[in-house]
């Protein structure tokens, strides 16, 4: 018996993994052409300008490391399931993120409830997603307007919601579109590939994780397991 479907999704797999390799192949040939041309333009008699140059090359090796980095972490998805309260993680990833915060001056409201909510899932992978989902919040913060972050959870139709909204600057509907595509981002030094694991980690729970959002009103991220 042939499983017409197994070999379709394998082959659609291998496809995108082969996409995203080439994607990250031309993301990190870009950095190291850069490093090439200011070291061929390096005058040691210089010694300013030399300075100058050796900063930006820094720069850019930095940008090449945190692709390489986000580039594995995607392609090495795995998750140990185990019985976790997903209040307790919830709790436990604020306190994580208190000083940035409060180094951001965010001004948070988090309503979760006392209950202990149990859940078959990957602890650490789950923390890394909602990590990852408020500091994207955090760097969506418009110039000249205080920064507002709400966590809110609630038990609906057997799932548990968690909801991360900000008023932040937002996505319209293209970039709403586009976001989870690898190496597509509104960052200026991101490589969308965190909310490329977000999703992968998510789903392998089974569960959802849903972006609403408005140019200059901010987004709310709900995750549903």
């Amino acid at each position: 018996v042939i499983d017409v479907y197994g070999t379709i999704r394998v082959v659609e797999y291998e496809k995108e993994f082969r996409d995203s390799l080439f994607q990250v192949t031309h993301e990190i040939k870009n950095p190291i052409a850069v490093c090439k041309g200011y070291l061929d333009m390096i005058n040691l008699d210089d010694v300013k300008t030399s300075q100058k140059y050796v900063s930006i090359i820094k720069g850019e090796i930095n940008r090449t490391l945190v692709i390489m980095d986000d580039f594995l972490d995607y392609t090495k998805i795995k998750v140990e399931k185990n019985i976790m309260d997903i209040n307790f993680l919830l709790e436990d990833t604020i306190n994580s993120l208190s000083s940035l915060f409060k180094s951001h001056n965010v001004l948070t409201k988090f309503d979760i409830k006392d209950d202990e909510i149990y859940i078959n899932g990957d602890y650490n992978r789950l923390k890394q997603v909602l990590i990852n989902v408020i500091k994207n919040a955090i760097e969506s913060k418009q110039k000249d307007k205080k920064l507002k972050l709400s966590i809110i959870t609630k038990e609906e139709n057997g799932n548990f919601k968690i909801s991360i909204k900000d008023n932040g600057i937002g996505m319209n509907m293209d970039e709403l579109n586009n976001l989870g595509k690898a190496f597509y981002t509104t960052k200026n030094k991101g490589t969308g590939l965190g909310v490329l694991l977000s999703k992968e980690i998510i789903e392998l729970h089974d569960g959802s994780i849903i972006y609403t959002s408005a140019k200059g009103e901010g987004t709310t991220v709900d995750i549903i397991l």
